[in-house]
């Protein structure tokens, strides 16, 4: 009773979780594109092609693994098949469309935080959410089915702390970059005010002919008076 209740609470959890960011229903599994091999500026990372193929492959065959669930003939109550008949449709859901397009968005935009960053977060849910319905199969399906779903959530979760350790890596980078352009664009404010502040310097140049001074010209002399007087 308390795994059941234990079951439950996880289930409704992760539910909302995929439910709140997964598109609706698409009906028959979609097939998981390979990632676009788009021109990029740089040479394409080995360990991220690697990381991202490892990734589409395991979400095809987890979503295999998860059409071959009789959740129908579990040893549960009903309220319990339900819920995990409807977990079950959310992770098909997440693994048929939104994992394929957040891998092609990581694969186009390789050095983008957030493309990374929205691959690692849905990860993170379905994870979750898988978990619980893998643990539920363990307590209420047959082993045939639990065993190939257990392998895979182990995978997921050794590709999940990939995907972390990779943004660990790019978010310091990135701010090693920011500080080294701050550090450049102060520099250069700096010595643009220390040019604008400096005075103004007159050069002379001594080979250069210089133009003669012009004569001022001389004014007439003021007429003399005359000594005599006039009669009276």
């Amino acid at each position: 009773m308390i795994m059941r209740k234990s079951f439950i609470f996880v289930s409704l959890l992760a539910s909302s979780l995929l439910w709140a960011q997964l598109p609706a229903d698409s009906g028959a599994a979609a097939s998981i594109p390979l990632p676009s091999q788009g021109a990029t500026a740089s040479p394409p990372d080995p360990a991220l092609t690697e990381l991202l193929t490892e990734l589409q492959t395991l979400a095809r065959q987890s979503d295999h693994d998860l059409a071959a669930l009789r959740i129908e003939k579990w040893k549960a109550d009903a309220a319990t098949k339900q819920q995990a008949q409807g977990n079950a449709a959310a992770i098909h859901r997440n693994l048929a469309n939104a994992v394929p397009e957040l891998l092609q968005h990581v694969q186009e935009q390789p050095g983008s935080l957030a493309a990374n960053f929205k691959l690692y977060r849905d990860l993170n849910a379905l994870y979750e959410a898988f978990s619980g319905l893998v643990e539920s199969a363990g307590a209420f399906g047959p082993a045939e089915q639990y065993s190939p779903l257990a392998g895979d959530i182990a995978r997921f979760d050794q590709l999940r702390h990939q995907c972390a350790e990779r943004l660990d890596q790019m978010s310091g980078a990135n701010d090693a970059e920011v500080i080294q352009l701050r550090a450049q664009l102060a520099a250069a404010a700096a010595k643009s005010s220390a040019k604008a502040m400096a005075p103004a310097k007159i050069v002379v140049d001594d080979n250069h002919p210089h133009p003669a001074a012009k004569k001022k010209a001389k004014k007439p002399p003021a007429p003399a008076h005359s000594a005599t007087r006039p009669p009276a």
